[in-house]
């Protein structure tokens, strides 16, 4: 059970708003501003479209009940959205560089083996997003239409992307190469942040409501929601700080 909850993890924001910042970085190092833009517009929209879809149960009850649907999985969806651009992005570089050679002596050739790379390594970083989508069913934290919906959007994010994107040839993806270093040191440290709290601090203001919406029963909490820590360290009396 161990293993569910570390594959879990790895679509905390610790893990994946540290590659998301490296894959902007490594396009902004490029000089590919319109792609650095375009990754920022697709990646901030999946996540709007989870974070609303979460925010939309537990503030008014929205949500697909014979399903159990309450909202995208941010996990899910943050994982399959960064993890096939990042490797993408690692090793289109060689795939361009191999292709250049093969043009040299080949004209109108194209690379098959750099080709077959790069998709092997965005069907990799699929699957590891798709084991994230499962762990997070495993360890309770979402139903499987949830992590499913989410782990569509997040590939739906990626494709657009890997299908928009033309990287610059002459640059090495240093930047990225340290995100995802960072994220690796960081990753048995950092205490992940407690978004599912934010987003019901978020819905409960929002909607006007003190009692957040529960899966169990699809109805309102019984008693006003108390948040998770003690009375000197709650925020105007829904957040934690």
């Amino acid at each position: 059970m161990i293993w569910w909850y570390h594959l879990s993890a790895l679509g905390g924001l610790n893990v994946t708003a540290l590659l998301a910042v490296a894959i902007a970085a490594w396009l902004v190092g490029a000089r590919c501003w319109r792609l650095a833009l375009a990754w920022c517009l697709l990646f901030g929209a999946a996540l709007s479209i989870a974070v609303a879809s979460q925010m939309a149960f537990l503030g008014w009850g929205i949500g697909v009940r014979s399903l159990e649907f309450t909202g995208f999985s941010g996990h899910a969806t943050r994982a399959a959205a960064v993890f096939p651009v990042a490797l993408f992005l690692l090793l289109e570089r060689r795939g361009l560089r191999r292709a250049d050679r093969r043009r040299e002596t080949r004209p109108g050739g194209q690379d098959r083996r750099g080709g077959s790379w790069l998709r092997a390594a965005v069907l990799a970083g699929a699957v590891l997003a798709v084991a994230v989508a499962i762990a997070r069913v495993k360890v309770g934290a979402h139903s499987a239409s949830e992590a499913a919906a989410g782990c569509l959007l997040g590939l739906a994010c990626a494709g657009l992307f890997i299908a928009r994107t033309r990287a610059a040839r002459d640059r090495s993806p240093q930047p990225l190469l340290l995100g995802l270093l960072a994220a690796t040191l960081l990753l048995p440290r950092a205490d992940p942040v407690n978004s599912h709290q934010w987003l019901t601090a978020a819905a409960l203001k929002l909607s006007g409501s003190d009692r957040v919406w529960l899966r169990n029963g699809w109805q309102p909490a019984r008693g006003p929601y108390v948040p998770p820590c003690a009375p000197e360290r709650r925020r105007f009396e829904v957040l934690c700080t």
